[in-house]
Formats: structure tokens, sequence, C-alpha cells
């Protein structure tokens, strides 16, 4: 097919090509093309002289248009307090390429723990019309403050609670926690301490409730030891390490709580005899590589994340009941050395 004359293309170039370009130089009607590009079947010669004109002209959809003609900007705004440790990174991963699978692109925005930075950027997303929100929200964040800036849009609540008015997909982190500390216990550790940064966290609460409940349940002491910043945490876990009451025991509920940990090990020149069993959250990429390799629970993160697009497209069709979802999921204890097991 010829594509174009000399004229054409310099006509061409000062514009950027419209549907109704891409019809003219494909010799067929514009609907023809909107169908083709839509993905509706066409006869395969009339699809290859499109598809030729669609790239002689560099043609690309208006999706600004395209958005105010369908009600719809085909993106979803996923807001998470950082993206540095593992399960938000492969959350993320996870996240965009499924959406992309449903026609949709992902704007990521962090907020760093900040209810100010997380409003700013839910105020962003209502500027670009985004269709849905999936949010791992700050400390101090509540319905009514999301809905004062995001009013309609459909919120998830992403390894978080809110509230009972908001459609959530989150780890049972209560009861992962009480396995993971029943493990140690079962070793016959009792001095068993949980070690965690930012105490603010809904999910570092819970897990940390769970361990508590374990504890007080065998008639022993719960020992939270705690910091705002991981930075800060690591100087008092090596003021405990060094102390009269050390600990038999640590469970680490994070991966940069665990971090934190082997830092310490470091810093202090322990040897592998000297230091104290751990059991950690999050299976992170060198959780194997460590020695003696770290024992974990290991979060469910593609369920996770499929579970919770699944809710926002529910909501975006029209598919979902009425009454919000609240899914809870389990986690996996991985047997390594690093606890005491063989």
């Amino acid at each position: 097919m010829k594509i174009a004359s000399a004229r054409t293309r310099i006509k061409l170039q000062k514009k950027r090509a419209t549907v109704t370009d891409v019809a003219e130089l494909a010799h067929v009607g514009a609907s023809t093309v909107s169908r083709f590009l839509r993905g509706v079947p066409v006869r395969p010669k009339v699809a290859e002289r499109v598809a030729q004109a669609v790239k002689a002209l560099g043609y690309e959809p208006d999706e600004s248009a395209r958005a105010l003609r369908s009600g719809r900007s085909r993106t979803i705004g996923l807001v998470l307090p950082k993206v540095s440790n593992a399960f938000f990174s492969q959350s993320v991963q996870l996240m965009e390429e499924q959406a992309r699978q449903r026609g949709c692109t992902v704007i990521l925005l962090t907020h760093g723990d900040r209810l100010a930075e997380q409003l700013e950027h839910l105020a962003t997303l209502r500027r670009y019309r985004a269709d849905g929100v999936i949010l791992t929200c700050a400390p101090g964040t509540t319905t009514r403050i999301i809905r004062s800036v995001i009013p309609e849009v459909p919120v998830v609540a992403f390894d978080s609670y809110i509230s009972s008015s908001i459609d959530s997909v989150l780890l049972d982190n209560r009861e992962v926690a009480r396995t993971a500390t029943e493990h140690l216990l079962g070793h016959g550790y009792r001095n068993v301490v949980c070690v965690f940064g930012k105490p603010e966290t809904y999910s570092f609460q819970e897990r940390a409730a769970g361990y508590s409940e374990v504890m007080s349940a065998q008639s022993l002491i719960p020992r939270l030891l705690t910091a705002p910043s991981y930075e800060l945490l690591g100087s008092v876990l090596q003021e405990v390490l060094q102390g009269k009451d050390r600990p038999e025991a640590l469970l680490s509920l994070s991966d940069f709580a665990s971090r934190s940990i082997l830092t310490v090990y470091r810093d202090l020149g322990l040897k592998m005899a000297e230091r104290i069993p751990v059991l950690g959250f999050d299976d992170f990429d060198f959780a194997q590589l460590v020695d003696p390799p770290l024992t974990v629970i290991r979060q469910p993160i593609a369920e996770m994340v499929s579970n919770s697009l699944a809710l926002l497209f529910s909501r975006l069709d029209g598919s979902a009941p009425k009454k919000t979802r609240a899914i809870s999921l389990t986690g996996e204890l991985i047997l390594r050395r690093s606890c005491g097991c063989a």
C-alpha cells in the first residue's frame, strides 16, 4: 500500500494526527479505525492497512479526549509509604502488570508515612481524574479525611485498615504474629523480645498485639523494643543486647527491623554462636543468603495485589456489592536456621 504522498506527509507533520487522518490514509471509515484501536476484530487486510497508517503517521490516541467522552481516565492511583522495602517493591511491580492487563495505567506516589503528603497526593489524583485509588495509609488517616479530598473515587486500603466503610486487603497480622511467637516459644525460649520501628504503623501494632497475647497466655512478660526510626532502633537494640537482661530470641516485625538486627550483630562483632536467634517478617532477597538463613513470615503478596485490584475494578464496573469487604489473608512460616531450626 502506498501510504502517503510527500505533500500529504508534510501537511500531516504540521499537526497531531487524528483518527480521521488515519482513516483517510488507510481508505477506511473513521469508525473502522476506532474499532481497530479498541481491539475489535476487523478484516485482516483492513487491519493491515490501518496498522500501517497508524505507524506512518505516528498516531497516538488522545487520552484526555477519550476520558472526557467515556468518563474514565483508565488510570489507577497507587499511594504507598515507600517502595524501598521488598514487600512494597514487589507489590508495585505486580500491580502495574495487572493494571496494564486491564488497560489501565498506574500513577505511583509515596507519602513517607506523612499524612500531609498523602493528602497532597490524593488531591493530585483527583486533578488527574484517577478512576480509583489503592492506598496504604499514613498514620492518622480516617475515612473523613480521605473523603474530604476524593469524595466519590473508589478506594481500597492495601496492607492497612481504615474503617468499615472502605474496602481493605491485608495480612491477618495478629494471627501470623501469634504463629511466629508460638514457634519461638516451641524452641524453649522464654525471654522473647519483639523488635520494630515506627510503632504508629497499623500492621506493626497488630503484630505486636498478637505477640503480646501469646506471651501473656504463657504467663511470660511481653517486651516491645521499638523506636520512631530504624536508625534509632539500632541504637536501642545495641543497649539491650549489651545489657544484663539479654533476650533469648528476637521477633522482627519487618525486613527493615531485620536489617537493623543484622547490622547490630555486625557492628558488635558478634560471632555466630553469640548471635541471638531471630524470626522475621517478609521474605526479602537476602533472607536466604545471610548466615544462618533467616526464618520468616512470608506475606502472600500476589494474592493481596490481585484481591485489591479485583475489589477496585468491581467498584468501577458496578459489580461490587454495596457492603464493603475486608479481606484478611494468612502468611506462611518459612523455616530456616536463624530461629534455631536445624
